[in-house]
């Protein structure tokens, strides 16, 4: 997982400014256990008193996907969007129809052999997928 102080040290490396509305945005997201909506972290970013509107926020998420700190998830079940810190490996996630409680999981090789095989076989290049697995937690059962 990525710290705050490697993610402010790429930013600062790369000659942006590090403002507090930036700072706290990337602390929220490294802190929340489940991806955050641009109204959740606008919410955060008030109770923390820090001056931002919507508009601070979809610009700061703007720039913090560009340069893939950050990634944009939306999940089937909901319309928002959510936002999560890019972390080393690329991960699915298990999402609870009962409580809506969301958990990462990691999945081996197996989709990139599949990748490679539909860029074989179709002549398509995939970019990017998204794999969701809807269910019931343990809890929830």
């Amino acid at each position: 997982m990525k710290a705050l102080a490697d993610i402010l040290a790429e930013l600062s490396k790369g000659g942006f400014r590090i403002t507090r509305a930036r700072r706290s945005m990337i602390e929220v997201l490294i802190g929340s256990r489940l991806p955050i909506s641009a109204e959740g972290l606008l919410a955060s970013l008030i109770k923390q008193k820090v001056p931002a509107n919507k508009t601070t926020v979809y610009r700061e998420l703007t720039f913090l996907k560009e340069r893939r700190i950050v990634q944009e998830i939306q999940f089937l079940h909901e319309r928002v969007k959510r936002y999560e810190v890019v972390f080393g490996s690329h991960h699915h996630h298990l999402i609870c129809m009962g409580c809506k409680s969301v958990e990462d999981v990691e999945l081996d090789g197996e989709l990139e052999k599949y990748e490679r095989d539909i860029m074989k076989s179709r002549g398509f290049k995939v970019l990017n997928h998204a794999l969701e697995f809807m269910g019931l937690c343990e809890a929830c059962r």
